[in-house]
């Protein structure tokens, strides 16, 4: 699917309101990740999610562009991981979230895909850098075993992150997000 022509830079004109904008998403990322710690998927492998935060970063990415996005990211993964997990889980966090926003940055700089196709490739970059952590850090052939359930997931969860996305930028008005 060809994405609509959006523009992609970050035009908000005062460092408050970035900031304010900034505060707000993360909080949302926040939020939403809260939200996934109460009610987990039933899945054998351990950290599957929706990705819930990840659709505020998807958010932010499509409205404000890839840095703002980076910077919502970074502060949702160290946010949670103090709030809802432990030091040694940054790691995979990190590693999915970067590969993550590296992917969806350069499928909306590119215009091929949707928000559900950037979604999706999201989904499959995040689990893949959480697999690359995996490996690198426990065991490579954990990491291949869990490999084709991840695949999935970040695709099933991509999809329905991205339907969500989808609803949620046709409802809310981009002149938000513009001067």
């Amino acid at each position: 699917m060809i994405r609509r022509n959006a523009t992609k830079r970050n035009t908000l004109s005062s460092p408050g309101r970035r900031a304010a904008w900034y505060g707000l998403l993360t909080a949302l990322a926040l939020c939403a990740g809260y939200l996934e710690v109460l009610v987990p998927l039933p899945a054998s492998v351990p950290g599957i999610k929706l990705g819930l935060g990840n659709a505020v970063v998807l958010f932010a990415l499509e409205r404000m562009g890839a840095r703002p996005a980076l910077f919502i990211m970074l502060a949702k993964v160290f946010c949670s991981m103090l709030l809802f997990s432990t030091p040694q889980m940054l790691a995979f966090s990190l590693g999915g979230g970067l590969l993550s926003w590296a992917v969806m940055a350069a499928a909306v700089r590119l215009d091929l895909f949707s928000e559900v196709g950037v979604s999706v490739l999201g989904g499959v970059a995040h689990n893949a850098g959480q697999l690359l952590v995996v490996a690198a850090l426990l065991s490579p052939q954990v990491a291949l075993v869990n490999a084709p359930v991840l695949a999935i997931a970040g695709v099933a969860c991509g999809l329905a992150i991205g339907l969500i996305l989808r609803g949620v930028l046709a409802a809310l008005p981009e002149a938000g997000l513009r001067e």
